[in-house]
């Protein structure tokens, strides 16, 4: 009967972890919530001191970020809340934006495009990419932090047992062949930029199949540089939008194979490489033997 002991202990396990980053999100919501109540305030002064008989931000609401036609109706009020106070309004953007990445890696939500829309639309593309780009790896390195300090390797097999059965052991071999061929960040970059594998899932068990952090977060950044810089280039068409499926119109999937196609063509060619260099040892190998017969 030792099995319903290990059962309970599992279970506490994950329901401290879920304490844990309950925790820890309300701490970086109340955060977060305190600088945008600072930026709302600081921006009504603004206002006020124009003589405004309204303010601006009377048009936001909560859902003012929940859809596209939301976005598009507060496209105009964004624009003057990041021209009032830019430091702060970025600040303000920033940190919702890598809460939200943290949200969406850790429990599996549906991706935050709409933010990256937003970027597009705010700041000039410049700016918004490499910012997509940063905070998006940002928020997975956090995600990963999360997994390797406050789970534990039992947490994470039990619970990918019950999600995607079998994929932690089939991703654990793939790693550890990639490492022992000197092809580790290749295939990193490969999960990213084909997502076969869930972010979420890479994410929360990167840490207990030994990938390092400063070969996890790179990957990050370079595999969804498509998918951010086609959300980030979106927003320059705000107008034009009708739903977030056009953001993967056909025209753009076709873009995005043949990019991640191109990023993919050095970890092909190092591996034809490494063929050829392991065929051309192997027939000094096989004729040492009749060479030593010949010396006899």
């Amino acid at each position: 009967m030792p099995v319903a002991p290990a059962r309970v202990g599992g279970s506490r396990a994950l329901l401290r972890l879920v304490a844990k980053l309950v925790l820890i999100f309300g701490c970086a919501v109340g955060v977060v919530l305190g600088l945008c109540a600072l930026l709302v305030r600081r921006v009504r002064e603004h206002d006020a001191a124009l003589g405004l008989a309204t303010s601006k931000l009377d048009t936001l609401s909560v859902r003012s970020l929940s859809s596209l036609q939301e976005l598009q109706r507060s496209h105009e009020t964004f624009l003057h809340v990041f021209a009032v106070h830019f430091p702060l309004a970025l600040t303000c953007f920033t940190c919702v934006y890598v809460l939200k990445q943290v949200e969406n890696h850790t429990f599996a939500i549906p991706g935050s495009a709409l933010l990256n829309v937003f970027a597009g639309a705010i700041l000039p593309l410049s700016l918004a990419f490499p910012l997509a780009c940063a905070l998006t790896a940002f928020g997975a390195s956090c995600c990963f932090l999360l997994s390797k300090n406050l789970a534990s390797e039992e947490i994470v097999l039990s619970l990918s047992e019950r999600v995607l059965p079998g994929k932690l052991h089939t991703l654990r071999h793939k790693i550890e062949d990639a490492r022992e061929r000197g092809q580790l960040p290749f295939l990193l970059l490969f999960l990213r930029v084909f997502p076969f594998t869930p972010n979420w899932f890479l994410n929360m068990a990167s840490p207990w199949l030994q990938v390092p952090l400063r070969l996890f977060a790179p990957s990050v950044a370079l595999g969804l540089l498509p998918y951010n810089f086609i959300t980030v280039h979106a927003g320059a068409m705000l107008s034009s939008l009708r739903s977030t499926s056009d953001l993967l119109d056909p025209r753009t999937m076709g873009f995005l194979v043949l990019l991640a196609v191109g990023m993919l063509i050095p970890a092909l060619l190092k591996k034809k490489a490494n063929v050829k260099s392991t065929a051309g040892q192997e027939p000094a190998i096989d004729l040492a033997p009749d060479n030593r017969k010949k010396m006899d």
